[in-house]
């Protein structure tokens, strides 16, 4: 699906390109069906695995139905570098406007490189556009590089301390100037 043909203003917004923090040309377009062989070889190699919120599944099996299911119901984009996917992310926009859960996925070498912003910014920008009143991630409390992204693009910490934390992204206008997280 990779959203193509979802919404007209998604040819206004992708594809576009940058160069991340290494210098290095990084295109970033939605999915298309001849990306299938470089985003299941990414998160074949992908390290670690099964560690945020069991995602990507270690076992083949699990992570080849996970990938099909990605592709073929959520909305995504790929971030390529050298014709290999580099970074994917993905969001369910069946369910508007209420709140899909955001997947994002960076391979080593590319994390920390600006990347995950991009991707992470122009998914919000889908997601206010497609009507959603919010966005929400799952990120291992641990992973403070995650954390920091998602903050850069406006996501606030909700809920108790946990091994895993939610991250809330409000898209709707708010009725007072006072920064405050979402409630479910």
């Amino acid at each position: 699906m990779g959203c193509a043909g979802q919404k007209e203003w998604w040819s206004g917004t992708l594809p576009t390109q940058i160069h991340d923090k290494q210098g290095r040309l990084i295109h970033v377009r939605a999915y298309e069906d001849k990306d299938f062989e470089g985003l299941k070889e990414m998160y074949d190699t992908f390290e670690p695995k099964g560690l945020e919120s069991g995602l990507p599944p270690p076992d083949d099996q699990v992570r080849l139905r996970w990938l099909h299911y990605m592709i073929s119901d959520l909305c995504n984009i790929l971030a390529i570098h050298k014709n290999q996917p580099v970074g994917h992310t993905a969001l369910d926009l069946s369910c508007t406007p209420s709140c899909p859960e955001y997947l994002i996925f960076i391979r080593k070498g590319f994390r920390d490189c600006g990347v995950g912003t991009t991707l992470s910014t122009l998914m919000k920008a889908i997601a206010k556009e497609s009507g959603c009143e919010k966005v929400v991630v799952t990120v291992r409390a641990a992973n403070t590089r995650a954390i920091r992204v998602f903050e850069k693009v406006g996501f606030v910490l909700c809920g108790g301390i946990d091994r895993d934390r939610d991250m809330e992204l409000c898209l709707r206008p708010r009725r007072t100037t006072r920064p405050r997280a979402c409630k479910k």
